[in-house]
């Protein structure tokens, strides 16, 4: 069974690696969109603020009575207050799932909002927060690559690191 630290070290590591990829994004492409109908670089980041941990507050707390407040807070995020936001959704990550003992992961039974079977606590998390973080991360990505980082890769979308220099 997936243990709270292993959700927790995997949404934390999605987090860092966000956090990276948006270090490449040109400071002037923020505004940038691929299309008219979708998000800008900007508007990814700010939803890549909420994305782990509002959906984990719906399956611990089982209400939505935080989302007003969390939809304001990341509709003001700017690119310089990004890497702060993105710190702040860790610490209340490591702060909800820390709290919660492992029986509640495993037993507690919850519905994704998309609908489907009943799930454990543990799998809504990792088939919700985790993969949105994951998916939106990769996103960024691939916006960040489309603004001419045609040089990003592997190392950069996965690891959040920029490859060792080629060997001589």
């Amino acid at each position: 069974m997936i243990t709270r630290d292993d959700l927790i070290n995997s949404m934390l590591h999605e987090i860092s690696v966000a956090k990276f990829i948006a270090g490449k994004i040109p400071a002037d492409r923020w505004g940038w969109r691929p299309s008219p109908k979708q998000r800008s670089v900007l508007e990814l980041a700010q939803y890549l603020t909420r994305a782990g941990i509002g959906s984990l507050k719906v399956h611990v707390n089982g209400n939505r009575d935080h989302a007003e407040a969390m939809i304001a807070k990341a509709n003001s995020v700017t690119p310089l207050t990004f890497a702060k936001a993105m710190d702040d959704q860790a610490a209340e990550i490591r702060r909800v799932l820390g709290a919660l003992g492992h029986g509640r992961l495993a037993n507690d039974r919850v519905t994704l909002p998309i609908g489907g079977p009943p799930q454990s606590l543990a799998a809504a998390i990792l088939n919700s927060s985790l993969k949105y973080l994951t998916a939106y991360r990769m996103q960024l990505f691939m916006y960040a690559k489309q603004l001419s980082r045609e040089e990003l890769g592997t190392a950069q979308a996965w690891a959040g690191r920029d490859p060792a220099p080629a060997k001589t």
